[in-house]
């Protein structure tokens, strides 16, 4: 397994950049998980099996003619892309008004949450043929890892039938964590709670999640209730009265990671060249990979409806 940036913070011999790591985490329970690999280079190639050339197998009768057939690959390569975040404080501000709360102190915090919230939200709908920066789960779907609780256009409520159908897609092992919306995660627990089938637990900074399966079921506001479906299938983030959940594995080598080069970097400009100003500048060379298709499983077309 990879390390978290929870583990690597601990070893952050940068203040600043410990504490831009700790605030990210904080705030975003999707990165709290997220293991990341350091890469050499700019971009990560996997070579992946092609299930539907791999060749086949059988029995042969005593003397028969033995057929070779051999398996092909894939080579999908993972990219890293610039999350940059960026303020400047003028001097008089940062002098004057730095009494109680430190000017530049609290723009950094103010940033970095920022930047969890766009990792975030990037890791479910980024899209690279539309604009910078990596794909997110939707892109990174493949045929057989997809279910619909809706038919056609129209969406569904959850059910337990879909979860553990969901639960079954990811190969390799169990998921690691369950990823739904604040909205699901409600209907969720108020569906299991009755039942007494409701465990939660707490992470690492005291926030209470739910365990189903005895897998953590983690609610993000980044996974939208707007989600369109056309064609049993989500179709765009916007427009509809739909979400998706997401079943995943992580780790390195066969299932969902983060890949960076060098970490968050945090640059200080005490002094700028034209501007009595102060400049704090956060860098993160990042991107999402998938090792397997089957580490991720979906189900889109949910619902905001009682299970």
């Amino acid at each position: 397994m990879a390390v978290t940036l929870i583990e690597s913070a601990k070893l952050s011999q940068n203040m600043l950049y410990r504490g831009v790591v700790e605030e990210m985490l904080k705030v975003s329970p999707m990165l709290q998980r997220y293991p990341f690999i350091e890469i050499e280079g700019n971009s990560l190639q996997i070579p992946r099996e092609d299930p539907l050339n791999m060749g086949n197998v059988g029995f042969v009768a005593t003397g028969g003619v033995i057929v070779g057939s051999e398996a092909k690959f894939a080579n999908p390569t993972f990219n890293l892309y610039e999350l940059i975040g960026q303020a400047d404080v003028p001097g008089l501000i940062q002098v004057t008004r730095s009494n109680f709360v430190d000017q530049m102190a609290a723009q950094v915090k103010i940033k970095s949450k920022l930047m969890a919230y766009e990792f975030e939200d990037r890791a479910i709908y980024g899209d690279h043929a539309v604009d910078a920066g990596f794909d997110g789960l939707h892109k990174l779907m493949v045929a057989g890892q997809m279910l619909h609780a809706g038919a056609g256009v129209n969406g569904a409520k959850l059910t337990e039938a879909l979860m553990d159908e969901l639960f079954d897609l990811v190969k390799g092992g169990p998921p690691d964590v369950i990823l739904m919306n604040l909205n699901i995660r409600r209907r969720f627990a108020q569906y299991l709670r009755p039942k007494g089938s409701y465990q939660t637990e707490r992470d690492d900074y005291g926030n209470y999640f739910g365990v189903w399966n005895a897998t953590p079921v983690i609610a993000t506001q980044h996974i939208l209730q707007t989600e369109t479906i056309a064609a049993n299938a989500y179709a765009l983030p916007t427009t509809g009265l739909c979400s998706s959940v997401f079943a995943i594995r992580f780790g390195e080598g066969d299932g969902l990671c983060g890949i960076q080069n060098g970490g968050i970097a945090t640059e200080v400009f005490d002094k700028l060249e034209q501007y009595n100003a102060s400049r704090t500048r956060l860098l993160w060379y990042v991107g999402q990979a998938l090792y397997s298709t089957l580490a991720v499983a979906r189900i889109d077309g949910v619902t905001d409806a009682a299970m």
